[in-house]
Formats: C-alpha cells, sequence, structure tokens
C-alpha cells in the first residue's frame, strides 16, 4: 500500500506541522476531528509552553494554533497504570536489564491492547523510541532497524502502524559523536566557562534540583506519571547604555549580571542582541530521558505575526557529569523556510557551557539514550534566555508565560537572583571576568530525518532525499520524534 503521508488539515488549511508537547495537529475544534486520523495522533493533552511556535512549516502559512512547546510527550490523565509505570521505570533506568524490563512491560501492553486506542499508539511510540535509541553496530544481530531479527515488534512495523512515513534520524536519538563539526557561526556557536564562579554558584543556588524554585512553581517533568506543569517564563527589560542610577543599581543584581554576561558574550556571533529591550528566561530540571520535541520560539502563539527572538541560549548548570540528560539539537531549518532541515548540530552537555542560536531555528532536546549508570536521581538542568527587540509581556496573574519578574521578585524562591552582589578583593564577578572560551569540539552534525521504510518512499518518490529537495513541506503527521 501507499505510505501513510495523510494530510491531517482541514480543507483550505495549510499543511503544518504543530509540535505542541509531541502531539499531531490537535484539532482546533469539535468540527475538525472528523479529517484527522485518530489512530496517529499521540494522546498528549496538554500545552506546556503557550508561547512557543509549534509548527515546522513555514512561520507564515498559518498562524492560528501555533503554540510554543516544552514538550514532553506524555500520556493523557487516563493512560492505563500499566503506561505510567513503565515511564517511572524508564526515568530511573540505571542499567540494561532496566530498560529491557520496561521493553517487556511495552510489549505486553500491545499484546492486549486494541488496535487504535490511546493504550496501543502510547506504548508504540515510547517502544519505537527506546529501539531506536540502541546503538547498532557490525557485531549486533540487529536488522537496519535497530531490533533482533527475531522481534517482531520492529521500529519500521511499529511506525509504520501508526502512520509515520520519517522519523528523527538515529545519529540523532543516539547522539552520534562520530562528525564533529561546528555549525555556521550565523546559526550557532558556545563557550565555556561563560559566567564567573560567584554568578553561577547563585544560579545553582536559585535552580539547583532541591531548589525552592520547583516546589513553588509546582514543577513536574511529567516522568514520575504527575501531568506536566504547564510552561512559564519571565521578563525583564534591558536597558541601554544611557540607563539611568536607578537602573543601573538594579542591574546589579545577580540575575541582571548573569543576562548581561551572556548578552556580551553572544554578541559575537549575534551582535543585534545588544539592541533588544527584553530578555526571557526560563529553566529546567529534567530527568535523563526526558526529551523536548522541536520547535520554534515565538512570542505569543504567533498572534499578530509571527515574531522570534534575536537569539536564543542554553546554560548548562548540571554536574560535571555529562552523561545526565539528552544534547541540545540545533537545525538548519528556520520559521521560514519553504524546505526540511537537512542538518542538525547536537551540542553536548558541560557544566557553565553557554549554547546560543539564532532565534529563528529549530531546535529542541533530544531525550537522554541508555541507561544513566551514573548519578541515578541525577537531573538534567538548564538556564534558558531569549533576547528580544520585542515581546508580548503578559502581566497576568499566576504563572504563565512572559510574566514580568517584577511581580515575583519579592518571593523567596527568587532572593538568590535578586540579591546584590557582594563586592570583595579578587571577586571574577565584580571584575566583570573575560568572558568564555569558545568551546571546540562540542558539536556533532546529525542528519535530522530518515525514512520509516526506505523502499516503500522510494516506490511513490516520496523518499527523504527527495522530499528535502522539494519546496513542498509534507504533513507534520508523517514525522516521528520520539516519546519520553
Amino acid at each position: 500500500t501507499k505510505p501513510r503521508i495523510i494530510c491531517c488539515c482541514t480543507p483550505n488549511r495549510t499543511s503544518r506541522w504543530d509540535f505542541t508537547m509531541g502531539k499531531k495537529n490537535r484539532p482546533s475544534s469539535d468540527s475538525d476531528k472528523s479529517t484527522r486520523p485518530q489512530k496517529r495522533s499521540s494522546s498528549l493533552q496538554n500545552d506546556t509552553e503557550p508561547h512557543k511556535q509549534n509548527q515546522i512549516t513555514s512561520a507564515n502559512d498559518n498562524k492560528t494554533d501555533s503554540s510554543r512547546c516544552e514538550s514532553q510527550q506524555q500520556p493523557t490523565s487516563n493512560s492505563p497504570s500499566a503506561l505510567i509505570k513503565a515511564r517511572v521505570k524508564r526515568a530511573t533506568a540505571s542499567s540494561l536489564k532496566d530498560l529491557e524490563d520496561v521493553q517487556q512491560m511495552l510489549k505486553d501492553i500491545l499484546s492486549s491492547a486494541e488496535e487504535g486506542s490511546e493504550e496501543w499508539t502510547d506504548a508504540g511510540n515510547f517502544l519505537a523510541t527506546l529501539l531506536l535509541q540502541i546503538k547498532v553496530d557490525s557485531s549486533s544481530s540487529c536488522d537496519e532497524s535497530g531490533t533482533k531479527t527475531n522481534n517482531r515488534h520492529t521500529v519500521s512495523q511499529l511506525l509504520d502502524e501508526r502512520g509515520f512515513s520519517y522519523h528523527l534520524s538515529r545519529k540523532a536519538l543516539t547522539h552520534s559523536h562520530d562528525t564533529v563539526r561546528n555549525p555556521p557561526h550565523i546559526y550557532a556557536n558556545a563557550w565555556d566557562n561563560a559566567l564567573p564562579s560567584d554568578l553561577l554558584q547563585k544560579l545553582g543556588e536559585a535552580f539547583g534540583p532541591n531548589s525552592s524554585f520547583w516546589t513553588s512553581h509546582n514543577y513536574s517533568d511529567g516522568s514520575s506519571g504527575k501531568p506536566p506543569s504547564p510552561y512559564f517564563s519571565y521578563v525583564v527589560p534591558l536597558q541601554n547604555e544611557h540607563e539611568n542610577d536607578d537602573t543601573a543599581k538594579a542591574n546589579q543584581s545577580v540575575l541582571m549580571q548573569i543576562i548581561r554576561k551572556i548578552q556580551q558574550q553572544i554578541s559575537i556571533n549575534f551582535p543585534d542582541v545588544l539592541n533588544c529591550t527584553a530578555a526571557e528566561w526560563w529553566s529546567h530540571c529534567r530527568p535523563h530521558c526526558s526529551g523536548h520535541q522541536l520547535h520554534f520560539d515565538s512570542d505569543d502563539e504567533g498572534r499578530g505575526g509571527v515574531r522570534n527572538p534575536v537569539a536564543s541560549t542554553v546554560t548548562y548548570l548540571s554536574c560535571d557529569d555529562t552523561s545526565v540528560g539528552g544534547e541540545t539539537l540545533v537545525t538548519s531549518q528556520s520559521s521560514v523556510s519553504k524546505k526540511l532541515a537537512t542538518k542538525g548540530w547536537l551540542c553536548s552537555n558541560k557544566r557553565n557551557r553557554v549554547l546560543a542560536f539564532k532565534g529563528n531555528l529549530l531546535h529542541g532536546v533530544i531525550p537522554g539514550a541508555g541507561a544513566q549508570s551514573s548519578h541515578k536521581e541525577g537531573k538534567r538542568v538548564t538556564f534558558m534566555v531569549a533576547f528580544w527587540k520585542r515581546i508580548h509581556v503578559q502581566d497576568k496573574e499566576g504563572f504563565g508565560s512572559a510574566r514580568p519578574f517584577s511581580r515575583v521578585e519579592n518571593e523567596e524562591w527568587a532572593k538568590p537572583l535578586v540579591e546584590k552582589m557582594v563586592s570583595s578583593p579578587g571577586s571574577s564577578a565584580n571584575k566583570g571576568g573575560e568572558g568564555g572560551k569558545r568551546c571546540e569540539n562540542c558539536f556533532f552534525e546529525v542528519p535530522v530525518w530518515e525514512d520509516v521504510d526506505k523502499e516503500k518512499n522510494q516506490e511513490y518518490g516520496m523518499a527523504i532525499q527527495n522530499v528535502t529537495r522539494s519546496r513542498v513541506l509534507p504533513p507534520y503527521d508523517a514525522f516521528f520524534q520520539f516519546f519520553s
């Protein structure tokens, strides 16, 4: 049969890719549901980053329903407990035996689940992710799908049954470091030892795994079975160099020193950040196996026209064990592109490394592959800052995207951030520091997409090499990323 590249869009709507918590093109209304293949819809219900634009087609094609995703593919609240147990087991896996147990749990679910049900969809997507993250070598007894040849649950079978024609490349999903290659500097760059030790310590106090920041925001990454917390971020104004004395004093806070350090550092690649009027920041604390679907950063859900930041940054705060958590993937595809990304670059994790990339590029976090053998309870802790020329600040009660930091700066969790750095002789933070060093050998080029069934796709002229040369993007529902 013809590969299932099903346009899941309503008539007269442009084919889009909505990465909203990994859910494929959620219907925008009840009347819309009949046009979308139900067996292919993930059972995700939560929108966690409402102002990130989760469309991979041209940003100008269709701006409705676009949302920002800090994605975890999550089961719904009514998902069977067996699937939740499998997710918890995966999140705490510390050995190959643990991962094999998770695979068996998912196979048991599939053996009794009704085809097309949410349980069948999620378990199959979950199992496919685990199998795709198995590194295949010439001595293994695995086929091209990365599964043992006598295993009836092959990756191609699992994904084809669920209507996918393409998936994230195995090299991306296994964090391949085979090809050390920097992206063009107009796309991304990274610096080591970017922050002075005093400021780095303060960030650790504010966002360490045991920080009150997480409990105060009822933060959940979803891996324990608890629904993921909604996305939230804060905005601080950036004054120009002619700022008055009061503002200058305010800018001496730990938070403003950190943001200014990052801003100055990345201006080497992105000089326009020096003209930005606002910085938006947020943070995450996630287990090894947690991922974040590919997305574009966009202001206010794309309403009133898509607006991307000048640049976005990720500062790694985790301990020196680089095996904790997945790596950030930055691709060559922009929000106005009519073509799929052909190249991507994984940036390896390292404490006090700052990754910066152009604000309109498709990016995400690949789930950590394999078991987390050491620091079993370790978390991937990151601090993100996006620099904006203009952003819609949502001055509302409660947590949410782009809230003014001034509303919460008196909260207990904010104390390490609003504290004024005490001047002391020899403090690198007060000296201003010399800036970070451009990191060497920290980017690894990988292909972005692969065919689920290459022969089948070639038969109909839809193999990935044909698709990436086309200026017509396939529908989002044809592509599989991961379940984490």
